[in-house]
């Protein structure tokens, strides 16, 4: 719920780098050697994406305001789930899902839709933008029913006017 800073478990962060450079460094990832932008693709896509999309979702925010960046993550023995970002569009809750390539399960952004019985949430891929209908069931086999934007990395800085569309 809103507040999101009020629901703040301060023992877990992610981490977000000024730079993908600086990161990709950290994680000891070169360029040497490299033959062709699909090997590019392929490095840590999915930690370079996120980092992207952690980046460019800080921006949003008016510069008089310190950037802040949320997720959400349920660990358990059995069952982790993890949902990249959550911000607040207008007075709503938000859920970012951040997917490398146009493919990917989005088992946990079910669950955590059905949990938080939430009407909309972002899913930021390499893909065309869509808006689709999700009816499906969460772990539990309980009905989860939300409104699914799917929009490519080069639309982030749009999510608010796309979100209202």
């Amino acid at each position: 719920g809103l507040p999101l800073h009020g629901q703040v478990n301060e023992k877990f962060i992610k981490a977000i780098f000024l730079d993908v450079g600086l990161c990709s460094a950290s994680l000891g990832l070169s360029l040497l050697g490299i033959k062709s932008v699909q090997e590019i693709a392929l490095i840590n896509s999915g930690g370079i994406a996120e980092q992207v999309v952690g980046q460019l979702l800080r921006t949003l925010q008016p510069l008089f305001i310190d950037p802040e960046l949320y997720y959400w993550l349920r660990y358990e023995k059995k069952s982790t789930a993890e949902i990249d970002y959550i911000i607040q569009h207008e007075a709503h809750v938000l859920p970012i899902e951040v997917k490398a390539g146009e493919a990917g399960t989005l088992k946990s952004l079910h669950f955590f839709m059905g949990l938080k019985k939430l009407s909309s949430a972002v899913r930021v891929y390499s893909g065309l933008p869509l808006r689709t209908h999700i009816k499906t069931k969460d772990p539990y086999e309980k009905p989860v029913s939300y409104e699914l934007t799917s929009i490519p990395f080069y639309l982030i800085g749009q999510i608010n006017r796309l979100m209202n569309e």
